[in-house]
């Protein structure tokens, strides 16, 4: 691999080139990835990061902690760097000593610090470009052990040096991609436009950044980070292009993943009580700018538990996984209903204009909640008590518009069960 070259660009063009430097102290995404599986997936997680100085053992901490140049350690966005990765490792340790479920506070700390990363990595790039000798040596070590695809090519885009990092990604290897094309990767998910608009950035700007789809030599297609400089000589004619990329696939789909469990229930794969409490905030504000009411019901099965425990857990699920089907079909696409946990559904109802539609959407909840359900056979039937609230007539605060649904759905239930009742009625 062209290293030599490479320390040239790197000097040569450091203002525009330090951005992938912070690409590549920032992105982690390789071990990332992997935490994100082991969370998910319930897997033992690796020595490595239980190890008591697990920092020191990632791919990049092998790196960080092998600079031997005293200069660049020195720097204090350099040392910044470090601090922010140990902690990422120190949470990442305590997520993976803990028992499922995934503790998500303590998770979105790993995207804060991602963050903290990358302000510290802006602030490296514009250390570096006071001493280019110390940026030679380092970069010319990120190219040779980087977890990310590095690719350099000639101004007419033929490839003349890859890393190790592109051949593990991509399945090429060096001698299969110099002299043909970056475009030998493309999966053809993107059109001719998304190509065009990247080169024209790359012309106006000399550089582009943004994520694609490519294909490995296996065929499979993977999501990679991609950013592309344009290098020029003194003269100020294009001399190369620099790419460097990561295969965020995985990163991508844990996120993904991560943010379900985060906001919807499992079993129904209704929203949760997070995802609910948001949108009853954003039903709220919308019905305080449009003068309109919001609508909270607090639902209770009843006879849930005789189901339950009679025809067994299985079946109980089952009978939740039909009610909460039933609920949607009841609702319009703009009204959310969640399970809030056991047998209790709550529902929000944005922008009505009547008592009576309320009524009219409780009735009609109730009668398809009676209706009978068949459970692998066996014929199983419930009804519902429902307690409603409404904004701004009983609160204006949605959490207590939740807490007077639930007190009349309760008042529903010791007085007779299998009605409705709203809470201004218990006053």
């Amino acid at each position: 691999m062209q290293r030599n070259l490479f320390q040239e660009l790197t000097v040569s063009e450091l203002e525009q080139y330090s951005s992938e430097l912070e690409h590549a102290v920032e992105n982690h995404s390789r071990w990332l990835a992997h935490v994100n599986r082991t969370l998910i997936c319930n897997l033992p997680p690796s020595e490595d990061d239980l190890d008591d100085t697990p920092h020191h053992l990632c791919q990049f901490g092998r790196w960080y902690y092998g600079i031997d140049n005293p200069y660049l350690a020195e720097i204090d966005s350099f040392v910044r760097i470090g601090a922010v990765h140990r902690k990422m490792h120190i949470i990442a340790k305590q997520l993976l000593q803990e028992k499922q479920p995934i503790d998500v506070a303590e998770y979105n700390k790993l995207v804060t610090l991602t963050e903290e990363l990358r302000s510290a990595a802006n602030q490296l790039s514009e250390d570096l470009n006071q001493n280019r000798n110390l940026v030679s040596k380092l970069m010319g070590k990120v190219f040779e052990n980087a977890a990310e695809g590095v690719v350099i090519t000639a101004p007419n885009s033929t490839i003349i040096s890859v890393n190790r990092a592109f051949t593990e990604v991509t399945g090429y290897s060096e001698v299969e991609a110099v002299g043909n094309k970056p475009s030998m990767l493309q999966s053809g998910k993107q059109d001719k436009a998304f190509y065009n608009k990247m080169w024209a950035e790359l012309e106006q700007y000399g550089h582009w950044h943004g994520e694609i789809w490519n294909r490995k030599k296996s065929g499979d297609i993977y999501l990679e980070w991609l950013s592309i400089d344009a290098v020029r000589d003194e003269h100020g004619e294009l001399s190369h292009y620099v790419a460097i990329f990561s295969d965020i696939t995985s990163a991508k789909e844990n996120e993904e993943r991560l943010q379900f469990l985060a906001h919807y229930d499992q079993l129904t794969r209704l929203p949760n009580r997070i995802l609910f409490n948001d949108r009853l905030k954003l039903a709220v504000a919308q019905a305080d700018r449009e003068h309109l009411q919001v609508a909270v019901m607090f639902l209770d099965l009843d006879g849930f538990k005789a189901v339950n425990d009679s025809l067994g857990h299985k079946a109980g699920d089952e009978l939740l996984l039909q009610v909460a089907q039933r609920l949607s079909q009841c609702l319009r696409a703009t009204d959310t209903v969640a399970r809030f946990g056991g047998d209790e559904f709550t529902i929000v109802l944005p922008s009505l204009d009547s008592r009576e539609s309320i009524i009219r959407i409780a009735q009609k909840i109730g009668e398809e909640i009676a209706k009978p359900y068949d459970l692998d056979g066996r014929e199983a039937n419930i009804t519902t008590s429902i307690g409603i609230s409404l904004y701004p007539n009983d609160s204006l605060q949605p959490q207590q518009l939740v807490q007077y649904a639930d007190n009349a759905m309760y008042h529903a239930k010791r007085n007779g069960k299998n009605h409705h009742e709203f809470y201004s009625e218990l006053l």
